[in-house]
C-alpha cells in the first residue's frame, strides 16, 4: 500500500508530517511510496516511517550517503576504463621464499596473464572471485579456480574495478569486450570518434542489447536479417 493510501485510512499525525516533508525533498514516486532507497536507509538506523519523525537533518544524512556512494561509483567506472586502457594493471604475487613480487597483470580477451610467471588463466576456469582486506592500502585478489585458488596484492583504488571487469569477462566468454574497447580509446585518441560517440559505443557495449555488425542498427532478438541495412544475421553475431 502506498503511503498516501495508507494515509487516507489512519490518522497517524506522523506518517502525514512525514508525507510532507518527504514530498518537499522528491522522495515519494508517482504511487504515493516512500523512495525504497530512503527506506532502506531507515532500516539501516533501526527506524519506521510510521513510527519515527523523520528530520531534514536525516534526510541531509542520506542524500550525503547517496553522494558517496554516487562518487565512489564514478570513480570505479573511471579506474575501469583506465584498466580496459592500458591492458594491464600492477599487482604484486607471492613468491617461493614468502615474500610478494611486484608484476604486470595483462588482460587478454580470453584470460589473463601473469607477466612475473607467463601463466595463463582462462575466463572459462574462474567460478568466483573475492576481495580481501590487504593492509597498506592494498587489498588481496582471490580468484577461486577449478583446482586452486590465485590471490594476489593490488592498489586498494584498483580491486573493485578489477573484479568487475573479470566478472564481465567470465559472463561474456564468448564477447571481445575488452579488445572493442581497446579498438575504440585507440579510435578517440586519433581524433577519428568524438568524445560523445566514444561514450555512446561504449554503451553499446556494455549493453545487453544485440546490434547489426555491419551497420550497428538495434536489432530484435529473433532478427535473421537487419531491417536497416539486409545484412545476415549469424549465430556468432549475437
Amino acid at each position: 500500500m502506498g503511503l498516501k493510501d495508507l494515509l487516507r485510512n489512519t490518522q497517524n499525525d506522523i506518517l502525514e508530517q512525514n508525507e510532507e516533508l518527504l514530498e518537499d525533498y522528491n522522495l515519494i514516486n508517482t504511487f504515493g511510496s516512500p523512495n525504497k532507497l530512503f527506506l532502506k536507509f531507515l532500516n539501516s538506523k533501526n527506524l519506521k516511517i510510521d513510527e519515527d519523525i523523520i528530520t531534514e537533518e536525516l534526510i541531509a544524512e542520506f542524500q550525503d550517503s547517496v553522494d558517496s556512494i554516487n562518487l565512489k561509483l564514478e570513480k570505479i567506472k573511471k579506474q575501469k576504463e583506465t584498466i580496459f586502457k592500458e591492458r594491464k594493471v600492477w599487482i604484486n604475487i607471492p613468491s617461493n621464499d614468502d615474500e610478494w613480487v611486484g608484476t604486470d597483470l595483462l588482460l587478454d580477451h580470453d584470460g589473463i596473464t601473469i607477466k612475473e610467471t607467463n601463466e595463463k588463466i582462462l575466463y572459462s576456469q574462474m567460478d568466483e572471485i573475492e576481495i580481501l582486506d590487504g593492509g597498506w592500502s592494498k587489498k588481496k585478489v582471490l580468484i577461486k579456480l577449478e583446482d586452486r585458488d590465485l590471490i594476489f596484492a593490488i592498489n586498494e583504488d584498483l580491486a573493485t574495478p578489477l573484479k568487475e571487469i573479470l566478472e564481465d569477462n567470465i559472463d561474456n566468454e564468448s564477447y571481445d569486450e575488452i579488445d572493442g574497447l581497446l579498438e575504440l580509446y585507440s579510435l578517440f585518441e586519433e581524433g577519428k570518434i568524438s568524445e560523445e560517440e566514444l561514450e555512446i559505443r561504449k554503451a553499446v557495449i556494455y549493453s545487453d542489447d544485440v546490434y547489426c555488425t555491419n551497420c550497428g542498427h538495434k536489432l530484435d532478438s529473433d532478427s535473421l536479417f537487419c531491417p536497416e541495412c539486409g545484412h545476415q544475421i549469424l549465430f556468432d553475431d549475437i
